[in-house]
């Protein structure tokens, strides 16, 4: 009886030690970890506003930060991309940035002149000749000088984007030399340099929002405007103008922003995190800018009704010369031009 007894027992015990097993509750393997709620109890959300299309430069570098930022901090740091001014427009972005209503935005350096004067060189008509120039000065110690600038303003400068050269599109008339943007209504951005341009060409600058610009053109509200190749396409502007004229006449470039109070409220690994993501995308960037507007270039010499025009080498240094004016301009109106005297030692004469 007592060996029954003892037989029963272990038997009993063999079972439940095998069920056991079967189940997973015996030697158990830790569960896997979900992904999903990888951070919940810390993760860092950076929204990013800005107000052109995704499938632009900027767009398209704003998203490629955003999987580089998630990568770099194993999902730490998520970035959310708001496009198209879909959470704040170029007009509102900046004060928006400043009260901490968002964490980072992307607006072109034209925009911020009125907050940082000398960023007005940017904008100077023909300074710049090649893309390479351009790289050279934004991603090197002049781009970095520039970004310092707005320190007192309590923004984190993160660098310098790029979008590509600039060129005109009209609704009516095609503009083939000088004279012809004479009396024309012209959108341009907020900057001094920008409009004392249009007004060497005895054309009247319209400052508009980007996010107004294909309704005014439509409407007839305005004239003319300027602009790169990827941003006439992705807007479609050429749907409600007739003429393009390549130009090259000047840059849009951007400039990577951040709250300074939310940047310092970061810990130190993650900001490093954050500039090298910043870093990876701007070199990514700049190389995507190039083949996005010459695609898209393409794209609107095929448009039916649409005609590209390119300007011809004489009208080309016409239009430097009528514009050398705005020159003089900036160099009486921005006491340091230092700037300006760098750059030119980079771009080839």
């Amino acid at each position: 009886m007592k060996k029954f007894i003892i037989g029963t027992i272990v038997t009993v015990f063999v079972l439940i030690v095998a069920i056991s097993v079967q189940q997973g509750l015996l030697f158990a393997k830790p569960l896997p970890y979900d992904d999903e709620q990888k951070g919940l109890d810390s993760q860092i959300t950076i929204h990013l506003s800005h107000v052109v299309a995704e499938n632009t430069p900027k767009g398209q570098a704003a998203n490629k930060f955003a999987e580089l930022v998630e990568e770099k901090t194993n999902g730490k740091v998520k970035v959310h991309v708001y496009s198209n001014s879909s959470l704040f427009n170029d007009e509102n972005e900046f004060q928006a940035l400043q009260k901490g209503d968002v964490e980072m935005i992307i607006p072109t350096f034209s925009k911020m002149t009125a907050y940082v004067p000398n960023w007005q060189v940017l904008d100077l008509p023909y300074l710049f000749n090649t893309d390479e120039e351009v790289q050279e000065v934004l991603t090197g110690s002049i781009g970095e000088q520039l970004v310092k600038e707005l320190e007192p303003f309590h923004i984190k400068g993160l660098g310098f984007w790029y979008n590509g050269f600039k060129h005109l599109t009209s609704v009516d008339q095609p503009i083939h030399t000088f004279e012809d943007l004479q009396g024309l209504r012209i959108r341009t951005m907020p900057s001094k340099i920008l409009e004392k341009q249009f007004e060497a060409m005895k054309a009247t600058p319209i400052p508009l929002s980007f996010s107004e610009v294909f309704t005014d053109l439509e409407k007839n509200a305005i004239d003319a405007q300027e602009n790169t190749a990827s941003n006439i396409y992705s807007k479609g502007f050429y749907k409600v103008q007739k003429h393009m004229t390549i130009t090259q006449h000047g840059i849009l470039g951007y400039a990577v922003l951040m709250n300074e109070t939310f940047w310092n409220s970061l810990p130190v690994k993650i900001q490093h995190q954050l500039i090298s993501a910043m870093k990876e995308t701007t070199e990514w960037q700049f190389e995507q800018a190039i083949l996005m507007n010459e695609k898209d270039m393409e794209k609107l010499k095929q448009q039916a009704d649409f005609t590209v025009y390119t300007m011809s080498p004489s009208e080309r240094q016409r239009f430097k010369e009528q514009l050398a004016p705005v020159y003089d301009f900036y160099k009486t109106h921005i006491q340091n031009d230092h700037v300006l005297s760098k750059i030119e030692k980079i771009v080839t004469p």
